[in-house]
C-alpha cells in the first residue's frame, strides 16, 4: 500500500547507510553518520506519522495524492534543518541536476541559489534567454507564471522554469530600487554551456573566463592555458566574478595547474577530524596571476581564490566572495530519490574559514553599477506607451549615457522619447523617438562599449602588470 511505502522512506531517511559524494564521486564510510540518526531519532516520532497515515486514509474526505504527500513530508524534514544546501531530490530533480551540470540543456540559463529563503539569480549565462529577457545577478523570483514560489525549495521552483525549447515562461522578480513585481516574459531555448573563454587582451596578457567549474571545464582550462602561452602569454588574468561553483574535482584539475607543490584545500567533518586533503604537484609556474572575483563567485570559485591567495600564488582583485564553504552529499535513498545533505566544509591551506566568511581580495575594488548592468537586447519596438522590463533597462542605459535621468519606472513615456531622440541626434539615426531595431542594436553596441571602460576590477588587473 502507499501508506507503508511512507513510512518505509522515510525509515530509509532516517537510517541511512551508504552514500556517496556526488561532486568528487568516491564512496565514504558512514557508520557514524548511520549512528548519529539512529540515535537522534525517536521511535515515538516514527510511530506518531505512521498513527498520523493511518488517521488520514481512514477518515480524510476528500481526494489526495500520497505521492504528493510524501514528497511534502521528506522536503520538510531535511527543510526544518536551517541549511539552505540540503535538500530532498526526488528522481525527476536528481535528472534535472545532472542535465544542468552537463554542457547543453533546455532552460532559460540563468544560475540560481536560495539566499534567505528566496530564489536569487547569482548570474545569466552570456547569451542566454534568461540574459537577454534583462535578468541580473540579485533579482529576487517570486512567481513563475502567476504561481508563487514562496515556501517552494530551489529544485521546486527550478522545475517550474525549465520547460520545452521555445515555450514561453514569465517570471515574477523583485529588483532593489523597483518598487513592485515586475514580469518578464522569457521564450526557453537550449542552453549551450561555455564554461570557458579566454583571449589574448593584448601582447603577453592572457584572459580566461571561468564561467563555472562544469564537467569538462578543468579540460577547456588546460586547453585554453596552453594556446594562451603558444601566443607568448606571460601573465594571466583568471575571472571568476559571477561563478557560482560546480564540481570539486574540477576546480582541484585546474589548481594543480597553477597552485605550487603542496596543499589546495582540505575538508573537516562535523566533529573536526580532516577527512580529505586534495593537494598540487605541480613544481614551477612561469607566468604571473590575478584573480578577479566578486560577492557572487562562490564555492569552487572560492576554493581556487583562496588556494592561489594562501598559497601566494596569485593577487586577488575585486570585492569579497559569497562564503559557501561546505561540501554537500547524495545520499542515495535507494528508489531513485536522494538526499542531499552538507556533510563537511573545506578551509584554505592557512586554516581560513569560508563558509559564511568568503575569501577577501588582496586589492578592493567596487565595480560602478554601469559596468555589471545588463546589456539591451531588442525584442521588439518600443514607443510612448510601451511598459516592462526592456523601459526599465533603457531608462538605465539612457541614463548612463547621458541621455536621461536615474528612473526605474517600466512605463515609456515622453521623457523617455526625449531621451531617445537626443540619443539618435548623438548617434546619427533618425530623431523618431521610438526604438525600432537599428537604435535597439546601437544602443547596445554603445553601451557594451561604456561597460568595457567603466570595468573597474578588469583595468585595475591590467595596470598591475604594467
Amino acid at each position: 500500500m502507499k501508506k507503508t511505502r511512507i513510512l518505509t522512506a522515510l525509515v530509509v531517511l532516517l537510517f541511512i547507510t551508504n552514500f556517496f559524494f556526488f561532486v568528487v564521486g568516491y564512496n565514504i564510510g558512514s557508520k557514524s553518520l548511520a549512528d548519529d540518526f539512529g540515535n537522534n531519532s525517536s521511535p515515538q516520532f516514527v510511530e506518531k506519522l505512521n498513527r498520523i497515515i493511518h488517521i488520514i486514509n481512514d477518515y480524510y474526505f476528500n481526494d489526495y495524492q500520497w505521492e504528493k504527500i510524501e514528497n511534502h513530508v521528506y522536503r520538510e524534514i531535511i527543510s526544518a534543518l536551517g541549511d539552505p544546501y540540503s535538500e530532498y531530490l526526488t528522481p525527476r530533480d536528481i535528472e534535472d541536476m545532472q542535465i544542468r551540470s552537463g554542457r547543453s540543456y533546455g532552460g532559460i540559463g540563468v544560475e540560481v541559489t536560495m539566499n534567505n529563503g528566496r530564489v536569487t539569480v547569482v548570474t545569466p549565462m552570456d547569451g542566454s534567454p534568461g540574459q537577454k529577457a534583462g535578468l541580473l545577478p540579485g533579482d529576487i523570483i517570486v512567481e513563475v507564471d502567476g504561481k508563487s514560489v514562496e515556501g517552494l525549495s530551489l529544485s521546486e521552483t527550478v522545475d517550474l522554469i525549465r520547460g520545452e525549447p521555445d515555450t514561453e515562461v514569465v517570471l515574477g522578480i523583485i529588483r532593489e530600487g523597483l518598487p513592485d513585481i515586475i514580469r518578464v516574459s522569457i521564450i526557453r531555448g537550449i542552453i549551450t554551456t561555455t564554461a570557458v573563454k579566454y583571449e589574448l587582451l593584448q601582447e603577453g596578457l592572457g584572459y580566461i573566463k571561468l564561467t563555472r567549474f562544469a564537467e569538462g571545464a578543468d579540460e577547456d582550462f588546460a586547453k585554453a592555458l596552453r594556446s594562451l602561452r603558444e601566443q607568448g602569454m606571460e601573465n594571466l588574468i583568471i575571472d571568476l566574478r559571477g561563478n557560482p561553483g560546480g564540481y570539486l574535482n574540477v576546480v582541484v584539475n585546474i589548481a594543480q595547474l597553477l597552485v605550487p607543490e603542496g596543499e589546495v584545500v582540505y575538508m573537516e567533518d562535523k566533529h573536526g577530524n580532516r577527512v580529505r586533503t586534495y593537494t598540487s604537484n605541480l613544481k614551477e609556474r612561469d607566468f604571473e596571476v590575478v584573480v578577479l572575483i566578486d560577492e557572487f563567485s562562490a564555492s569552487a570559485s572560492e576554493i581556487l581564490a583562496g588556494a592561489l591567495k594562501d598559497r601566494e600564488a596569485g593577487t586577488l582583485i575585486g570585492q569579497k566572495t559569497f562564503g559557501k564553504g561546505s561540501v554537500q552529499t547524495l545520499i542515495d535513498l535507494r528508489d531513485g530519490s536522494a538526499v542531499k545533505l552538507t556533510v563537511q566544509k573545506y578551509f584554505t591551506p592557512s586554516g581560513a574559514v569560508i563558509d559564511g566568511v568568503g575569501v577577501s581580495p588582496h586589492i578592493e575594488v567596487e565595480q560602478p553599477p554601469e559596468a555589471r548592468f545588463s546589456n539591451f537586447v531588442y525584442k521588439g519596438r518600443l514607443e510612448v506607451g510601451s511598459s516592462g522590463l526592456d523601459v526599465v533597462i533603457l531608462h538605465k542605459i539612457l541614463y548612463y549615457l547621458g541621455y536621461g535621468e536615474d528612473r526605474d519606472d517600466p512605463n515609456f513615456t515622453e521623457k523617455t522619447k526625449e531621451g531617445v531622440i537626443k540619443f539618435q541626434r548623438a548617434n546619427g539615426l533618425p530623431a523618431t523617438g521610438i526604438v525600432d531595431r537599428q537604435t535597439g542594436e546601437k544602443i547596445n553596441a554603445v553601451f557594451a562599449e561604456l561597460q568595457r571602460e567603466r570595468d573597474l576590477q578588469l583595468q585595475k588587473a591590467i595596470e598591475f602588470f604594467k
